[in-house]
């Protein structure tokens, strides 16, 4: 299976009147982690428009999209373009889970709540042919049964802080409120 995990760009990070190196801190961690999940067979590519243009000769199976509400836009773009073309396409993040009713008309399937818990599930789904269109995490918030996530998938020289690592998941509060 042919796998893009793509994080879009904010809009502000390829404008000449901004400063680009804010985005090109750190590597998308999260990606890399939902990457170590797929079977050795699979092919995937990892991209992050924060610091390359994205690749748009592929034809991937699945396309996994990490969604913020400052890149909400610019990720339905790719994903009804990448669905257009037959790919299947996932929508998870911060956004999604906040809104997962916006963001599912341009979804395949959305993930609500951290991905590596249902990240797995869906791709055994996936490979029956019975992929579910929302996929819920609970809210336990642990690190410690993390795959290790794929770095061969980061391209390190576009990175300032390339080993960057995961120390927590997200806040220990859990107000109502808060959009995270």
């Amino acid at each position: 299976m042919r796998v893009k995990l793509i994080l879009p760009a904010l809009t502000e990070a390829t404008s000449p009147y901004w400063r680009p190196i804010k985005y090109s801190l750190f590597p998308p961690l999260g990606l890399a982690t939902l990457a170590a999940y797929l079977s050795p067979d699979d092919v995937a590519v990892l991209e992050d428009e924060h610091v390359m243009p994205l690749t748009f000769d592929d034809r991937p199976d699945l396309v996994v999209i990490q969604v913020y509400i400052t890149n909400a836009r610019r990720a339905y773009q790719l994903a009804d373009s990448y669905r257009a073309q037959g790919a299947f396409v996932v929508l998870g993040g911060l956004h999604v889970t906040s809104l997962p009713d916006e963001a599912a008309p341009h979804a395949d399937a959305i993930f609500l709540g951290p991905g590596e818990q249902t990240f797995p599930r869906f791709l055994s789904d996936f490979r029956a042919g019975r992929a579910a269109r929302r996929y819920v995490s609970t809210t336990d918030r642990t690190l410690d049964r993390l795959a290790p996530l794929r770095r061969d998938l980061i391209r390190r020289r576009n990175y300032l802080v390339p080993n960057s690592i995961v120390v927590t998941r997200g806040c220990p509060q859990h107000c109502d409120f808060c959009y995270k």
